[in-house]
């Protein structure tokens, strides 16, 4: 069975892959810019979800079952571009809690 060197440089010793390993302590904590993207990436998905959502149901009020993709396919777009503004707008906060600070890798060692 061959190793895959980039899942190999990835995973966190004693635990798997983050991505396939949910225990906490095999995961990465993101830095500061990760942080700011991630949190404007999810806005954005869930801009477009919400958008395609309201945009299908005012469709197909409107014009019936082809106003269901134009509605869903303009939400999704509007949806898209309001996460974005409002992700322009705010800063993500830092976990508060014990649980975060027990999900934080003591020491990590890469290649």
């Amino acid at each position: 069975m061959a190793v895959d060197a980039d899942l190999a440089a990835q995973a966190v010793p004693g635990h798997g892959v983050p991505s396939q390993d949910p225990d906490p302590a095999a995961q990465h904590a993101l830095t500061d810019s990760e942080s700011r993207r991630e949190s404007k990436s999810a806005l954005m998905g869930g801009g477009v979800m919400a958008g395609a959502a309201a945009g299908a149901a005012v469709g197909v009020a409107v014009a019936g079952p082809v106003g269901v993709f134009v509605g869903g396919t303009a939400g999704a777009i509007a949806g898209a571009l309001g996460g974005a503004a409002v992700g322009q707008v705010v800063e993500p906060q830092p976990p508060v809690g014990t649980d975060y600070e027990a999900a934080q890798p003591r020491s990590i060692e890469r290649p």
